[in-house]
């Protein structure tokens, strides 16, 4: 009799089993498994970092995750409609979204990879404008203070980006450095966002020359009759 025979049948039926027992976990995983859907608007996102933050919508139960991993193989993006499909890098702060991740019983983690993100639309923002004196102005933080009635001492702080802030020169509206001082008389293009005043643009009007001053003198002269 081969004595190797009963070691042999022994592994193959050992290894049988084996397959047999993760098989049926896989299978029971699968039936686990859960597409959840959550809505949020895009507060923080690092494509190259793989990272995604969601603020909530009110409505959605707090308990849903708002970081999720993002990457260019697991992460689908598309519109609504499922009709055309955008990248990652297409995806901005502030834009609504609806984030579709697998949920394991039992397996949640922190940041679960976001399988389908659905992008709604980036609204056409609505640019304003106001005029005003520039009472204060920091290049370092990227925000300043406009007072559009001069002298009532009412300030409208406002937020910009140096690096991508158009100054304009007026009358001839070509774009300038930007060397803005307190005193300027400038008008602002703005959009509302976040609950704070985003600059586009700042044109810089010259300052009214004063009219000098003219002294009128007149001489009398007197005729003596002898």
């Amino acid at each position: 009799m081969n004595t190797n025979y009963c070691p042999r049948v022994l592994i193959a039926v050992v290894a049988a089993l084996l397959v047999t027992s993760m098989s049926l976990h896989a299978s029971d995983k699968a039936g686990d498994v859960k597409v959840i859907k959550v809505s949020g608007e895009i507060a923080q996102i690092d494509v190259s970092l793989g990272k995604l933050l969601l603020e909530l919508d009110a409505s959605r139960d707090k308990k849903d995750p708002t970081r999720y991993k993002i990457n260019q193989n697991d992460t689908r993006v598309v519109d609504p409609q499922d009709k055309k499909f955008l990248k990652l890098e297409d995806l901005q702060v502030g834009q609504h979204v609806t984030v579709e991740f697998n949920y394991i019983q039992g397996e949640l983690g922190i940041q679960p990879v976001a399988q389908k993100i659905i992008a709604e639309p980036m609204p056409k923002p609505i640019f304003q404008e106001v005029s005003g004196e520039l009472k204060a102005i920091d290049d370092q933080s990227g925000t300043f203070t406009l007072e559009e009635k001069p002298g009532t001492g009412n300030l409208t702080y406002f937020v910009y980006e140096p690096k991508n802030i158009v100054v304009m020169q007026s009358p001839s509206m070509e774009s300038v450095q930007l060397m803005l001082k307190p005193g300027d008389l400038v008008k602002v293009e703005f959009v509302v966002k976040n609950e704070k005043r985003h600059a586009r643009s700042i044109t810089l009007y010259p300052v009214e020359p004063v009219p000098a001053s003219t002294t009128t003198v007149t001489t009398t002269s007197t005729t003596t009759t002898q």
